[in-house]
C-alpha cells in the first residue's frame, strides 16, 4: 500500500494574494488621484485641465447634470441659487447678477419637473450657505409631459453626495473619461463651472426642429403638482425666495394656443400667483409680460431668443432687472428692447 505524501507548496504561492491585493489597491489609488486631477465631472476643482478660462465642452455635463450639478453646488456653497429648466442654464449668466447676491450658482436642469423642486430645496438647506433662491417656473413642469429620471433624493444629503463622488472615481468608464471620452459633445455650447451654459445661435433648420418637437399634446396641466412647489417652499422657509414664470416667445405661446392648451396655461398662471400670495413669496409673471417677440423659427436664432423655448442672456439680464437682482452693468443693458 502506497501512501501519498503532501507535496511542497511553491515558495511564492503564499505571497500571490497580498501582491494581487496590493496591485489592485495601487491601481485604485492612482486612478483616484488622476481622476481628481483631471476631474471629468467637474466636481473637485475650479479649473480642471480640460477647461479653459472657466469653461469647457463636456458630454458628461450634458447627460449627467442631475449628478454633476448637486455635487458642484455642495462644493461651491453659493449664497444664491437660480433654479429652473434649461431655460435657466442657457438664459442666466451668474456674472450678470448683482454682487450683493454673493456667489451665484445656475441650478438649471434639462426638463426639470415640479417633483424635483423639493430635492433641490433640501439640498440648498443641507449645504447651509444658500440665503436666496430664484425659482424660474415653466408651464411644462406641471404637466403630464413624460419626465426624465428625477434628481436622486440622496444627493440632498452629505452622505449621499460623498457616495456619489466616490462612485465617479470608481466608475468603470473612468479611464475613458480621463483620456477625453467625456468631451464628445451632445449639444452645442460651453459649460461654465457655475452651472451656466453659453449657447451659440441656432440656424433655421435647428430652430424649426425644436419647434416641431414641442410635445404640446402631452402638456396636460396637473394642478396636483403644485404640492411639490408648496413642499419646496416649506423647506426654504427663512430664506429669500423669488418665484418667476419664465418668459415665453410668441412662437411658443402660439404653439400652446394651437394645441388647445391656452386656457390651461392661464389657469396655471393664476394658480401659481395664488400660491405665491398665500405663501407671501415675491412673484413675477413674465410669460407674456415682456417686449421681446422678435423670434421666428423659420429664420433661426433672433437677438433675444436661441430657439422657440430658450432665451438668451440679454433677455435674462432684463429678467434679473425686473426681479431686482441685476448687476449695475447688466441692469443698464437690460433696459433695451
Amino acid at each position: 500500500m502506497r501512501i501519498a505524501l503532501p507535496t511542497a507548496r511553491p515558495a511564492h504561492a503564499g505571497g500571490f494574494a497580498p501582491a494581487f491585493i496590493g496591485t489592485v489597491a495601487l491601481f485604485v489609488a492612482v486612478l483616484a488621484i488622476v481622476t481628481v486631477w483631471r476631474d471629468p465631472y467637474w466636481i473637485f476643482r475650479d479649473n480642471p485641465p480640460w477647461t479653459r478660462n472657466g469653461a469647457g465642452a463636456s458630454r458628461l455635463l450634458d447627460v449627467e447634470m442631475r449628478l454633476v450639478k448637486p455635487l458642484q453646488i455642495a462644493r461651491l456653497k453659493p449664497e444664491t441659487l437660480l433654479i429652473g429648466s434649461s431655460v435657466v442654464y442657457r438664459g442666466f449668466d451668474p456674472r450678470d447678477v448683482a454682487a450683493s447676491a454673493g456667489r451665484v450658482y445656475n441650478a438649471g436642469f434639462s426638463s426639470l419637473m415640479a417633483n424635483e423642486l423639493p430635492t433641490l430645496a433640501a439640498l440648498a438647506v443641507d449645504i447651509g450657505s444658500v440665503k436666496r433662491v430664484v425659482i424660474e417656473l415653466d408651464y411644462f413642469m406641471f404637466t403630464a409631459l413624460p419626465p426624465p429620471p428625477a434628481i436622486k433624493s440622496q444627493l440632498a444629503k452629505a452622505s449621499g453626495r460623498i457616495e456619489a463622488a466616490v462612485a465617479t472615481i470608481l466608475n468603470p468608464e473612468a479611464p475613458n473619461h480621463l483620456i477625453g471620452g467625456q468631451l464628445k459633445r451632445t449639444e452645442p455650447g460651453l459649460w461654465h463651472g457655475d452651472g451656466y451654459k453659453a449657447t451659440p445661435d441656432f440656424d433655421a433648420e435647428l430652430t424649426r426642429l425644436v419647434t416641431r418637437e414641442q410635445k404640446i399634446a402631452a402638456m396636460v396641466y396637473r394642478p396636483g403638482d403644485l404640492a411639490h412647489l408648496d413642499r419646496a417652499l416649506d423647506l426654504l422657509r427663512g430664506r429669500a425666495v423669488i418665484l418667476v414664470l419664465s418668459p415665453m416667445s410668441g412662437a411658443q405661446r402660439e404653439l400652446v394656443r394651437a394645441g388647445g392648451r391656452a386656457e390651461e396655461l392661464a389657469t396655471w398662471q393664476r394658480d401659481i400667483a395664488a400660491l405665491a400670495m398665500r405663501r407671501g413669496v415675491r412673484f413675477h409673471d413674465l410669460v407674456s409680460d415682456h417686449p421681446f417677440d422678435d423670434f421666428d423659427p423659420e429664420r433661426g436664432s433672433s437677438p433675444h431668443w436661441i430657439d422657440t423655448m430658450h432665451f438668451k442672456p440679454v433677455l435674462g439680464r432684463w429678467v434679473l432687472s425686473r426681479i431686482g437682482l441685476a448687476g449695475v452693468d447688466a441692469g443698464a443693458a437690460a433696459t433695451s428692447g
